[in-house]
């Protein structure tokens, strides 16, 4: 699957860190695409789904320490997901883990925690 970068742009407006105001409504589509691998794609569709829950933050949490160093998670927590979201996030850890992630796709990951964490300071 591919997360459009429009998309992208367009959520985050929705955690504050866009205005209306700031997209121009006349702009040509993104063509721009970013290739995520479909476990990332899954967990972060799953998390927009949930909203503010505690299985939500838990699978934020372990995506966001996947992806920067300075970040730490227990991969371990998982176990406390319900059994298809648990297979999810060991998808989305092999795919880290054996095929790796490019810069961009990193970036693009933890762009998304970040935006996802600070919007829930609000909840």
């Amino acid at each position: 699957m591919r997360a459009d970068v429009q998309d992208f742009v367009l959520s985050l407006r929705g955690c504050c860190i866009l205005d209306d105001f700031e997209t121009p409504t006349n702009a040509l589509p993104v063509r721009d695409q970013i290739n995520l691998p479909d476990s990332a794609v899954a967990l972060m569709a799953y998390v927009d789904d949930a909203g503010w829950t505690e299985q939500a933050e838990l699978v934020v949490h372990v995506i966001m320490s996947s992806v920067h160093p300075d970040v730490e998670a227990s991969v371990a927590t998982a176990a406390f997901l319900p059994r298809t979201l648990r297979v999810h996030v060991a998808k989305f850890l092999n795919d880290i883990l054996v095929d790796g992630l490019s810069d961009e796709q990193r970036h693009t990951i933890f762009s998304w925690t970040q935006c996802w964490a600070l919007a829930s300071l609000d909840q």
